[in-house]
């Protein structure tokens, strides 16, 4: 009688993450930073800010987009990263034109009402669009092979930074959204004086769910569309909802360390 045969167990192949050619690397970097000053510069143009402000908020950009560059180092970025790396320019665009926007007029256009003047659609189509490629990046690092560990730290710091600086953005329409824009930050201040907090997190799904659904209701109060009570409505939601989900984070991470 024949026996069947074993399957074969081939061994795991761990393949680099895929990279640019150095010339491609070199031209996707300078294209990385001429967004953060150019669109800083357009959203000042398209709100009326004048062109001293558009150059004010041209240099900040400039600024965060080449921090970053040095903050991530000589090593090539994967396709996902340069998605990532998209978004902070946006964000660091967004930041320029926000510090450049309340010099000398606290932060109104030359036109339009008040609240007009600091949610405009030039703003909010931003933000939408740096926390929509939210989504993006991840899927290319999948389907590209490409994801790490630097990766989704970048992801995760670009994450925290367009939060914060959305926060920034509305924290005169509500003051719910100091929380999420700070609670990154305040739990890795945590981590760094409790070492019960620094351990590994388990993939979650709610923690996804709470975060997405989150970034998605806060850049919904960016439109000027939206009226002041579902603003506040909103924002308190994602408080609520990154609140847990932070909390239940602790809770596991210091059971975890007490076992």
């Amino acid at each position: 009688m024949l026996r069947p045969r074993r399957a074969l167990r081939l061994p795991a192949l761990h393949l680099p993450a895929p990279r640019l050619p150095a010339g491609g690397e070199a031209i996707l970097q300078g294209l990385h930073l001429s967004v953060a000053p150019g669109v800083a510069a357009g959203q000042c143009a398209a709100d009326g800010l004048g062109p001293a402000r558009a150059v004010v908020a041209a240099g900040l950009a400039l600024g965060g987009s080449v921090l970053t560059d040095v903050l991530l180092g000589p090593e090539p970025l994967t396709p996902a990263d340069h998605v990532t790396r998209f978004r902070s320019s946006l964000v660091a665009a967004q930041a320029g034109r926000l510090v450049a926007g309340g010099l000398a007029g606290g932060g109104h256009p030359t036109r339009g009402a008040p609240d007009e003047g600091r949610r405009t659609v030039a703003q909010a189509a931003v933000f939408t669009l740096a926390i929509g490629l939210d989504a993006v990046d991840g899927q290319v690092a999948r389907r590209t092979g490409s994801s790490t560990q630097r990766g989704w730290r970048f992801d995760l710091e670009a994450d925290a930074a367009a939060i914060a600086v959305l926060a920034a953005t509305m924290v005169h329409r509500t003051g719910w959204v100091l929380v999420p824009g700070s609670l990154r930050y305040v739990f890795g201040g945590l981590r760094q004086v409790a070492p019960a907090l620094r351990g590994g997190l388990q993939p979650r799904l709610s923690r996804r769910v709470a975060a997405g659904a989150s970034m998605v209701a806060l850049v919904i109060t960016t439109w000027p569309q939206v009226p002041g009570r579902a603003v506040h409505v909103l924002s308190a939601g994602a408080t609520m909802a990154l609140l847990a989900s932070f909390g239940r984070d602790s809770v596991d991470l210091l059971r975890g360390a007490s076992r």
